[in-house]
């Protein structure tokens, strides 16, 4: 099929099978037809919201995101350690103080990242789905590497 064919099929799919299709295309690195279809891709003139608000929204919803499933996976490891820990595993208790100094190091991480961003640390976990009952005054010692690394994760999403 000549280019101008394909080009032509391209510009009558949806967007969401434009956008499917540019996955497919990026997953095979074929970067040629991932090209040719985003050029048949619509374009739109909006009126949008400043984009520092856009940027500093998306960037606390990956917050929210990333906070909430780091979150959940260690809790969830950490508890199925202490089941196996009760079982009496000794590496699997040695795991589940792993996942605990995780989890102590996230919630530590997660305070100091609301403090710099000056956000309601109740609504960041309200909204990753997590209890917010870890307080400041239970959470010591902490690994602070473990901490510094969540940290600059989290501080990796609000660049630019």
């Amino acid at each position: 099929m000549k280019p101008a064919q394909v080009n032509k099929l391209y510009s009558k799919l949806t967007p969401h099978e434009q956008a499917a299709l540019v996955i497919e295309a990026a997953a095979r690195l074929d970067e040629r037809e991932a090209d040719a279809i985003m050029e048949q891709v619509e374009r739109k003139h909006y009126i949008a919201t400043h984009a520092d608000y856009t940027r500093r929204i998306h960037g606390l919803t990956a917050l929210i995101g990333q906070y909430g499933i780091e979150y959940w996976k260690n809790r969830a490891l950490m508890l199925i350690a202490c089941e196996h820990a009760e079982q009496g595993s000794q590496q699997a208790e040695d795991s589940a103080l792993k996942f605990l100094a995780k989890t102590l190091a996230l919630e530590s991480a997660i305070v100091e990242v609301c403090n710099r961003l000056k956000v309601d640390i109740k609504a960041i976990k309200i909204m990753a789905g997590c209890p917010d009952n870890e307080t400041q005054e239970f959470l010591t010692p902490v690994d602070e590497e473990l901490v510094k690394q969540y940290i600059e994760s989290y501080a990796g999403l609000f660049t630019g």
